[in-house]
């Protein structure tokens, strides 16, 4: 069973938890992501 990662892939630029980034910190984290891969909701 594959290992799933949850949580920030950016903790240094982390100024809270990761679903109250904005929008400016999610494209300085991530660039152009439409999503913000480090909120993935769990099924």
């Amino acid at each position: 069973m594959a290992e799933e990662k949850i949580g920030c892939q950016k903790p240094e630029k982390l100024k809270g938890k990761p679903e109250e980034c904005s929008p400016e910190q999610i494209k300085e984290c991530h660039g152009d992501d439409p999503e913000h891969p480090c909120v993935k909701e769990k099924e």
